[in-house]
Formats: C-alpha cells, sequence, structure tokens
C-alpha cells in the first residue's frame, strides 16, 4: 500500500525493574514561597526548560524558569528568567524572554545555523547572531510540534505533529525564506475507507540505516449498547517507509509506503460483545507509544502495554512487552516487562556512567530511572526521592542536562508542583552505578519480584529477612494512595510468600515496600485483571 504527499524524527522511551536501585544525591533546589501558593506561587512556577550553551556559549547551563518576585502584586504575571548555575546558589537572572513566551524547543528553522525559539502553541521567534531571540521576527504555524529533525535535505529543521483523522501525521517545513512554511499530511488509507477506525502515530524516526520509517498504531471500534467496544480484528500495529523530495523550494513531496504489519493472533480469536456492561472495555493497546531508538544500542526497540483474550471468561490479559524494529520487521519480543514501559519517558543522555540513554517515570514520592539491557529488557538502576513534604507533588518536567559538577557525568534538572507546599526546582547529580553500591547493612532483607505475570486472582510476593525483626509491607499506586498489607509484623529470619489478594485493586502499575521501620526497600508490580 503506497501513500504518496506532501511530506520527523521521534523520540521516546522505555523500561524495567531492579532490588534496590543507587539513590540520587540533590546538587541544588529552589522553592516557591510567600503567600497564595495555590493560584500565584512567589518564587518558581509551574515551567521550566534548559537552553544550554545560551549567547553562543556565554552560559554553559541556561536554564529557563517561570518566577515570581517576592513583591510582585498579587494578581500580576510571572516573568520568565535564566538563570545560570556555576554554583548551587546561583539563581542571577542571566535573561528575561517576552511575556507569555517560553522556549520548550530550539529548532533552526531558517537554516543559518542559529537556533531559533518555539513555545508550545506554535509561536517562534528567529534567533540572532547574539543567539538569543529576535523580538522583530515573531511567527506562528499551525502547532507547536511533537519533534523536529532535518527531513529533507534543505539544511532547515521539519516540524512534525500528530494528525486529525484521516491524517496519520502533519508536518511543517523550515525554510531559508522566514514566514513561508510549507506544511503537510499524511493521509491513512484505511482511515478514508472505515469512519470507525483510528491510526495514529507511535514514531517517527530513523532506522539503522538511515531510512525514516513511520510507525502507527490502528484499532476499530462500534458503538455498544452502554459505551464504544473495540474491534479486535481491526488492530494492528503498521509500519511505512517515507521518502522525502523536494521539487523546489516550495514543494516537497512525500511517500509513505506499508513495509510491515502486526496483528496479535489472539485479536483474531476473540468475539466481541457489543452490548458489554463492563466498564472495563476491552483495548488491544492499553498505552503504547514508547520507542527505544539510540545510536549506542543496536536495536530499534517499541515497547506497549498490550491487551489479549485469554478465554472466553476473561476480560483480558494485560502485560508489558516490546517488539523489535531493527531489520524494518515488527518482531515481537515474547517477553513480559515487569514495569509499564508506556509510563517512562527517555532522556538525551546517560547519567548513570554508561553510553546509553537512561529512562524515567515518577510513581508515588520517587522517580525511577532505568536501563536497557542487551536482550532489551529493562533494568532499575537509579532513584531519586522527592523530599516528603512534596510526598505527592506532581513532575512537571524532566530532563537531562550536561555534566553541572565537572564529574563526567551527565545530570538532570526537575521541576515539580504541589498545590499545598508550592513548587519545586531542582538539579540532580548522575552517578556512576558501577562505584556506587549499597551497604550491606541494608542488605539484610529484600523484596523479590511478584509472581504470576500475567496475574492470577492471587499474587505471590517473596520476601526475605536476615534477622528476626518487626516489618510492614505497603503497596502504593502511581497517584500516591498507600494500602497497607501488614504492619509491624514479627518476622523470623528467612524467605516467606505472602499472599496478595489482587481482587481489591484496580489494574495498573503499584510499588511495593518492604520496611523494618528504618530503611526499605521497593519493587515495581503491574496488576492486571
Amino acid at each position: 500500500m503506497k501513500i504518496t504527499l506532501i511530506l520527523s524524527f521521534v523520540l521516546c522511551c522505555v523500561i524495567a525493574t531492579a532490588q534496590e536501585p543507587v539513590q540520587l544525591e540533590v546538587w541544588t533546589t529552589v522553592k516557591s514561597y510567600g503567600f497564595d501558593l495555590i493560584e500565584n506561587p512567589f518564587g518558581v512556577g509551574s515551567r521550566m526548560a534548559y537552553v544550554p550553551n545560551f549567547r553562543n556559549k556565554e552560559i554553559p547551563h541556561g536554564f529557563v524558569i517561570s518566577y515570581r518576585e517576592p513583591n510582585t502584586d498579587i494578581q500580576g504575571f510571572n516573568k520568565t528568567y535564566t538563570w545560570a548555575f556555576t554554583k548551587p546558589n546561583d539563581t542571577i537572572n542571566r535573561f528575561s524572554w517576552p511575556r507569555n513566551f517560553f522556549p520548550y524547543a530550539t529548532p533552526d528553522m531558517n537554516g543559518d545555523s542559529q537556533r531559533d525559539f518555539m513555545n508550545g502553541t506554535g509561536v517562534f521567534y528567529l534567533g540572532t547572531d547574539k543567539d538569543e531571540p529576535d523580538t522583530l521576527q515573531k511567527f506562528q504555524i499551525q502547532a507547536g510540534g511533537v519533534g523536529y529533525a532535518k527531513m529533507n535535505n534543505d539544511n532547515c529543521d521539519d516540524l512534525y505533529y500528530y494528525g486529525t483523522s484521516p491524517a496519520i501525521v502533519n508536518f511543517v517545513f523550515g525554510n531559508s525564506q522566514a514566514g513561508t512554511y510549507q506544511t503537510a499530511s499524511v493521509i491513512s488509507t484505511y482511515l478514508q475507507k472505515d469512519s470507525q477506525l483510528e491510526e495514529e502515530m507511535k514514531a517517527v524516526y530513523k532506522n539503522k540505516q538511515g531510512q525514516w520509517r513511520l510507525l502507527t498504531q490502528s484499532k476499530g471500534w462500534t458503538d455498544g449498547l452502554y459505551e464504544r467496544i473495540y474491534q479486535s480484528k481491526k488492530s494492528a500495529l503498521r509500519l511505512y517507509a517515507l521518502e522525502f523530495t523536494v521539487i523546489n523550494t516550495d514543494s516537497t513531496i512525500v511517500t509513505a509506503t506499508q513495509i510491515d504489519e502486526y496483528k496479535d493472533p489472539k485479536w483474531l480469536e476473540f468475539e466481541e460483545d457489543y452490548n458489554s456492561k463492563d466498564p472495563s472495555i476491552w483495548s488491544p493497546f492499553n498505552s503504547s507509544k514508547l520507542l527505544y531508538q539510540s545510536e549506542h544500542y543496536p536495536k530499534t526497540l517499541y515497547y506497549a502495554s498490550m491487551n489479549t483474550m485469554p478465554d472466553k471468561d476473561k476480560k483480558y490479559d494485560s502485560y508489558a512487552t516490546f517488539f523489535d524494529l531493527t531489520n524494518d520487521k515488527i518482531v515481537p519480543s515474547n517477553a513480559v516487562v515487569n514495569v509499564a514501559a508506556p509510563e517512562c519517558k527517555i532522556l538525551k543522555h546517560s547519567i548513570d556512567g554508561d553510553n546509553r540513554e537512561d529512562m524515567y517515570v515518577k510513581s508515588g514520592p520517587f522517580i525511577y530511572f532505568y536501563s536497557v539491557d542487551a536482550t532489551g529488557i529493562i533494568k532499575n538502576t537509579l532513584r531519586f526521592t522527592l523530599p516528603e513534604d512534596r510526598y505527592k507533588s506532581g513532575l512537571n518536567t524532566l530532563q537531562s542536562i550536561a555534566d553541572i559538577n565537572n564529574d563526567g557525568l551527565d545530570d538532570i534538572a526537575l521541576m515539580s508542583s504541589d498545590n499545598t507546599v508550592g513548587n519545586y526546582f531542582a538539579i540532580v547529580l548522575g552517578k556512576n552505578i558501577l562505584t556506587h553500591t549499597i551497604e550491606e547493612s541494608d542488605q539484610y532483607f529484600s523484596i523479590g519480584s511478584p509472581y504470576p505475570l500475567p496475574n492470577s486472582s492471587q499474587l505471590t510476593i517473596p520476601l526475605r529477612s536476615e534477622k528476626n525483626g518487626l516489618y510492614s509491607l505497603t503497596l502504593f499506586s502511581v497517584q500516591g494512595s498507600a494500602y497497607p498489607l501488614f504492619v509491624n509484623k514479627e518476622m523470623n529470619e528467612g524467605k516467606m510468600d505472602f499472599m496478595m489478594d489482587i481482587s481489591l485493586y484496580s489494574s495498573g502499575n503499584y510499588i511495593l515496600r518492604f520496611s523494618d521501620g528504618k530503611t526499605s526497600v521497593e519493587n515495581n508490580i503491574i496488576i492486571t485483571h
């Protein structure tokens, strides 16, 4: 099947598990303060962006922060400052950005080798030779975009963003003549033929041979008596080859040719119940939206949360797995990943001492960091614990940054917020996991990987202690809710299997914490019904 159209590179993410990840350390924090923390917090706001080597490398670490001065009127607006951290307490403003503008992305739209500055609503300023936004050169395009790359070899960055049916993906092409930006859409022939079908972009990326590829996810539906029911036989992952042909400066032709398709055999066997009263309606993909595409890793992997129908009496099985796209084929791994991969996001750098990008996900008070091993399985390596007074904080932004403390490891910047205690900006140091191990004194008790996967009605949780004592086991949801399984239970030295009835808990991702009251260990689990 071929789609010929007028006209990106993808980013994405992954997942893992581990027994006791290395704890990361905070290098600096800046908090909001003052009155009316919910609506108008003084100090840091809720937005952050990283602009490295700003002003032609004058500022190696430029952190763009939403900030409100303490003497600002309560109804006044936050300003957008740039801080250059040369030491932990450095918060002197180096540059003030135009009002209501926040530089979330810095593509070079006109190919002059100078980055331009774009916010999330499609407004952008051309960059000057001083590496600052030219406020006299303001442009508006159709969308802010979800990614950008040089696609048609004209030395200008191009944007891509999600399409609206029947489009799969939309593009905006850069141009040396500022202000003239050609747009294009890739149209799904499947959507044109079937109005009760969804096909959406999951990734636009280059394969290992440097060729552009488009990965999509498709599923059909029908209106049941109570709610929409998804039709398994229409569900598919599809892989397209993208070819960009420049006709002239105002015209680029894109040819999208389908090269592979995957349908789970269990989807084809299932007969849908069109009048289902079950609120947990069946869907072939639960949350599949991640790609692990790294020049440092030999494979191109796509991680997904999948649902299949095991038999007529059970609604569905849900599990996280991955597909190998390396050879332009959608090859299922048949491996179950013990952490819900699609909840992770990928970092641009390694922060744990190797050369492969790491991933992260926030769960309750913790931010977990993962790496991918040689088999494609995800390994939990690092952990950052948000301060106790920010236990229910929302993680607004987290991204890898260049080495800020000159220890040879990339670091992390993050922004979280809480309606009761205010906002929180932090720089967290990377750590070499090969040289930082857990002390033996912390290892006298542990929690193993729960089984079986996929779940039955009972989950077995292996526990081990090397001395008698009082222990507690608690289940945490990703929203931070705590469900004590037992508290201060007398346990003898040795191993114990705790049987957990999972019928009391909804499907989703959780953290198990095993504690002696002073220290604790955690493990991630997926509960499915």
